[in-house]
């Protein structure tokens, strides 16, 4: 039977860099046949993988991680406080989407690793092409992972996963229907594609800003590599995968001022792209100027900067100052500020997912809890980030040993450092959940530190794929 593939929306143009929009075929749709004529038409499919990531990513799903800590605040109505406050059912539309989402991705990505290898391309192509699309699968299935895995990122890797489709599928066969692996089974599996990734990519040296940051690279498989390895709490990976992504002293380089890295803008059109984004999708070069990504951030009237999160920075943090807290849309309420992060006026700023500033607090983490000691590498990292963040005059005395009584003391220093460094970024409800603390008053139950699985997989599977705990 010919399998199609299903290409919906428009590109985000990776390939070449430009914001042409891709010539799809009548109908975009794609038949395998096609996939596998061109590298061109196998390049497109990588792009819609790549564009499929994004739109799962984007939005409410990773808005919510900061609403449900308190970084920041919503409006009492607001459709996904259901993400975060434990009322979520297994009949929601929102976990059914993004479920959706994310496996749409991973059969793309599946196509091209399964039956590009059997392609006449030019075997370098081949080669980068699957390992593009091994990073895809890997960052769809750890996300996935995060959200509906049973103790995933509480340290129960024995608990049920996520049935872990490595085959491109066509149309629905119950035969093929998969239990959930085990979250080892589906981390072990996920660290296998990067590591098989990044030994066939390189961090291309002449490609443009935005398809260096926004495809893989040899870097950027690493870097995901490390985050990957700290919340399966396997530390002695997690140091090796940081030390690799920090190797690439050239084309990975932390800015002297995180406002350089967000830095405020009234442009339209394209923006720049830091040397310390690692990976992010680069929507201000969109050829589709209605995909406003985030705009609820600028407009200030859905989601905004909590004033008490605000009020934990010390004095003169860089990060809480008027280059970085902004007023956003002057149609909005003055008095709520928008993080320069999402502050362009159309809403089409870069979305975040890899920075280097991460990688240092991932190692400085890992190698204290490795160690179990006030680790003289990980002091040196957290004040590379700390200091950083104060302007010239009035920067903090940096961190020695002294300034630690215990290991635990460090780590609650690196762990404000990342609440602050990646706010609004899409991280503090996992880190909070990973450390053990609930993430809010509503949100005491651990069963409901992870997503209910959707009740159509549930029922279509006939309980094959089982539901979680506490649903």
């Amino acid at each position: 039977m010919k399998s199609y593939i299903t290409i919906l929306g428009v590109l985000l143009v990776f390939v070449s860099g430009c914001s042409k929009q891709l010539d799809l075929p009548p109908e975009n749709i794609l038949t395998e046949s096609q996939v596998l004529s061109s590298p061109n038409s196998a390049d497109a499919l990588l792009s819609s993988a790549y564009f499929k990531s994004y739109n799962a990513i984007k939005n409410y799903y990773y808005m919510s991680a900061d609403v449900a800590t308190g970084n920041a605040l919503t409006i009492p109505t607001s459709g996904f406080l259901a993400l975060w406050n434990g009322t979520l059912t297994s009949g929601s539309s929102l976990v059914q989407t993004l479920w959706n989402n994310h496996y749409n991705a991973i059969n793309e990505a599946n196509v091209i690793i399964n039956l590009i290898p059997n392609s006449n391309f030019d075997g370098a192509i081949k080669t980068k092409l699957v390992a593009e699309a091994k990073f895809v699968r890997a960052l769809n299935y750890f996300i996935l992972l995060r959200d509906f895995g049973s103790g995933a990122i509480t340290g129960n890797l024995s608990g049920a996963g996520l049935p872990l489709q490595l085959v491109n599928y066509d149309n629905y066969d119950a035969s093929k229907n998969l239990p959930r692996s085990t979250c080892l089974e589906v981390y072990t599996q996920i660290l296998k594609d990067l590591d098989d990734a990044a030994a066939n990519l390189t961090d291309l040296a002449t490609a443009t800003p935005q398809a260096f940051r926004g495809r893989a690279q040899k870097t950027t498989c690493y870097a995901l590599a490390s985050r990957v390895a700290l919340y399966m709490r396997d530390y002695t990976k997690t140091i090796s995968y940081a030390a690799n992504a920090l190797t690439n002293t050239t084309q990975y380089v932390l800015a002297s001022s995180p406002a350089l890295v967000f830095p405020v803008t009234t442009a339209t059109s394209n923006l720049a792209l830091s040397t310390e984004f690692i990976f992010a999708f680069p929507v201000s070069f969109n050829s589709d100027a209605t995909d406003n990504n985030l705009t609820g951030y600028f407009a200030k009237t859905a989601i905004w900067p909590a004033p008490a999160f605000l009020a934990t920075h010390a004095p003169n943090d860089i990060r809480n100052s008027a280059s970085m807290m902004v007023v956003g849309s002057t149609t909005g309420p003055l008095a709520l500020l928008c993080p320069s992060k999402f502050a362009n006026p159309t809403g089409r700023d870069h979305l975040p997912i890899i920075r280097l500033s991460e990688i240092y607090l991932n190692k400085a983490e890992a190698l204290v809890r490795s160690t179990n000691s006030v680790n003289a590498e990980a002091i040196t990292l957290l004040n590379a980030i700390r200091q950083r963040a104060f302007p010239a005059g009035f920067k903090p005395a940096p961190f020695t040993a002294a300034s630690f009584a215990t290991p635990s003391d460090l780590i609650t220093a690196i762990l404000k450092e990342r609440k602050w460094e990646l706010a609004f970024e899409g991280h503090d409800l996992f880190d909070n959940i990973r450390t053990g603390v609930a993430p809010n008053a509503a949100l005491t139950d651990q069963t409901k530190w992870v997503y209910p699985i959707p009740k159509r997989e549930v029922d279509l599977t006939n309980g094959l794929i089982t539901q979680n705990p506490g649903y």
